[in-house]
């Protein structure tokens, strides 16, 4: 009956609008193949048929992802595949998020000469570094931390030592390649304290993913190092504390001091695990020995994670750990595809890496990637065909579907 309904029909179809085209007969006659159409007399100039365009930008070079982006014209029931091809840098820009449990348990672990020594170290990888810090303690509401008006202000005053309050979270230090300011921000800091076990450093992480003031670059790779001694609380343990308001995955920084810790329950680490790939950020914990297990079992839940045992927090073990995370974290590769949640219905994707020699093939990724080695990824699209009932208000969707990808790695 229209040319939409014909092209429709299947990828094959085609639609002669010649006017002369078999004249006096039924519509339904301008549908049918292509080389039938021309058999009657339609010329090709003439002809709409169900072409498929891939076309690739090439001036948007990238010395790691080519091609950068692809842009693809499909008509419903079409497909069409191309390959993503990223290659593994011998060096990457990289941001180090430096969060510290600042609980009175740690006070032998905050280490003054971690920022130098890990900046000398790290140029074996990197020849650019930056280095942010912040640090946590727990939610500063009772019962995690003892309301005495005299506790409150200092909460080591039995131990005759001047403590910090108890904070959620403070941002003291955004990314700076300036080493020796780091090491001057280390040796500034106080240790604070809490009455229970638990840490709060799942909410402190989330602060450092999603807000800007951190400072991460968008061209870095990202770290988020997360150094404490004791488990973290988990969503739902702030109800024991009268806090019963989910978190809302926003930042609420105010002068770089988390205000919602006595307002919102801690993460879920669903939640978590959504803001730190949203921000493509790594996390890296280095835990004390005891509570190696205890974050084994997380970190299987934080996609991109990886764990650390430390028996002290020295510097040289503690460099140790992040040189391997970030080897190890970098040696995987992975090429993803997302669709507008309105285009879920017409789209379907499939990804196969080809993995390189020596790596291995695991789901949508290769690891064990070595620097300089390249991982060729067939990425495959079909253009669903649509109901009528689909096409209903979306009539610029009728003949063709058009999708734009920027593939990020």
């Amino acid at each position: 009956a229209s040319c939409a309904d014909c092209l429709r029909r299947g990828p094959q179809c085609a639609w002669c609008f010649q006017e002369d085209f078999l004249h006096g007969s039924g519509l339904s006659r301008r549908c049918d193949l292509p080389e039938n159409l021309r058999g009657r007399g339609c010329h090709p100039e003439f002809m709409e048929q169900s072409e498929v365009k891939v076309e690739v930008n090439a001036t948007l070079g990238s010395t790691q992802v080519s091609p950068r982006d692809v842009s693809i014209t499909l008509r419903p029931g079409s497909d069409a595949s191309f390959i993503v091809a990223v290659k593994q840098l011998e060096r990457y820009p990289v941001d180090l998020y430096y969060l510290v449990d600042v609980s009175a348990s740690m006070q032998e672990n905050l280490n003054h000469t971690v920022g130098v020594a890990l900046s000398l170290r790290m140029m074996e990888h990197t020849s650019d570094l930056w280095l942010g810090f912040g640090s946590f303690v727990d939610k500063p509401v009772s019962p995690y931390i003892n309301v005495h008006p005299s506790k409150i202000s200092n909460p080591c005053s039995d131990y005759e030592i001047r403590c910090r309050p108890a904070h959620g979270f403070h941002h003291v230090l955004s990314m700076t390649g300036n080493m020796s300011e780091f090491t001057r921000v280390i040796k500034r800091q106080r240790i604070s304290g809490n009455m229970d076990t638990p840490e709060g450093g799942l909410d402190a992480m989330l602060q450092a993913a999603v807000c800007q003031v951190i400072g991460w670059r968008p061209e870095a790779k990202r770290l988020l190092l997360l150094m404490t001694d004791q488990p973290s609380h988990l969503a739902l343990d702030s109800r024991l504390g009268g806090i019963v308001v989910p978190h809302d995955g926003l930042c609420h920084l105010e002068n770089n001091v988390y205000t919602g810790s006595t307002r919102m329950d801690h993460p879920s680490l669903g939640q978590l695990s959504d803001k730190l790939l949203e921000n493509h950020i790594y996390s890296v914990f280095a835990v004390e020995k005891l509570q190696y297990q205890w974050y084994e079992e997380l970190v299987r839940l934080l996609p991109g994670s990886y764990l650390g045992k430390l028996g002290l927090f020295q510097a040289p073990t503690l460099i140790d750990l992040v040189v391997d995370a970030y080897k190890r974290l970098l040696s995987e590769v992975a090429v993803s595809v997302s669709v507008e949640d309105e285009a879920v219905s017409r789209f379907w994707v499939s990804i196969s890496p080809v993995c390189p020699h020596g790596s291995t093939a695991k789901d949508r990724s290769c690891s064990g990637v070595q620097p300089g080695q390249m991982v060729n990824t067939n990425t495959h699209l079909h253009c669903a065909t649509l109901s009528k009932k689909d096409m209903h208000g979306l009539q610029q969707h009728l003949t063709t579907c058009n999708s734009y990808f920027i593939h990020k790695l």
